[in-house]
């Protein structure tokens, strides 16, 4: 274990309310029903935090509404939801739980695919000596995942709508402030469900699982996977 390197590890999963999720989603999926896709990847992902061995916390950084979901994964509730991810995942980071004695996981609530492995090589990759792990998505503009050993002074770029996106400004953050940082490309932190093209990818790797068969029963007439 490097010089610095701290002792306990938190999971952070943010998530906004249902009434306002995957609106990038509506012309392939009516709000029922991405409300409905919402709430069961985030059971999976919580799940999936719930398996990792090694962790102090695991915190939802969301809505009250969901607080007995929380409940059922293990997880505490910690407002947030209304702000954007940014700002939730700042003020998270600042939590008396957190900052100063912890290094946080974020982990995106929306990866239908991500498994314990996955999350696994994150923390593997941290305890190499790496101060920051990133997981980006398989555009490799945003970060679905991220690891950073002091979570409370870290320049979070989340909902960064034009530049680089947030991976790319994460790690230049990171090594101009001469950091430790590794990068994990997984399928599993690959593909997270924002748009129409992600959930055809979707089906494509998974289309037996019951996720996928959710959302294909579900599809709009006019959205075609073919060709």
């Amino acid at each position: 274990m490097r010089l610095g390197q701290r002792a306990e590890l938190v999971v952070l999963v943010p998530h906004k309310s249902l009434q306002r999720t995957k609106t990038r989603l509506r012309s392939v999926l009516s709000r029922e029903a991405r409300q409905a896709l919402s709430l069961m990847m985030l059971r999976h992902v919580l799940g999936v935090c719930y398996e990792l061995q090694g962790v102090t916390q695991r915190l939802l950084c969301a809505p009250p509404e969901l607080e007995p979901l929380a409940g059922e994964y293990g997880a505490t509730l910690i407002a947030g939801g209304e702000a954007g991810m940014r700002r939730d995942v700042m003020a998270a980071a600042r939590d008396p739980r957190i900052a100063g004695r912890s290094a946080m996981l974020f982990v995106s609530s929306d990866l239908p695919l991500v498994t314990v492995e996955d999350l696994e090589a994150l923390v593997e990759a941290w305890n190499r000596c790496a101060d920051l792990v990133l997981a980006p998505d398989g555009r490799e503009r945003g970060t679905n995942a991220l690891l950073v050993n002091e979570p409370e002074v870290f320049p979070y770029a989340f909902g960064e709508a034009v530049g680089p996106g947030s991976f790319h400004t994460h790690r230049d953050q990171a090594l101009g402030h001469d950091l430790c940082v590794e990068v994990v490309r997984r399928p599993g932190l690959q593909l997270d469900l924002d748009l129409p093209e992600d959930l055809a990818e979707l089906l494509r790797q998974a289309p037996q699982d019951a996720l996928s068969g959710y959302c294909q029963a579900r599809f709009d007439d006019r959205f075609s996977f073919e060709g």
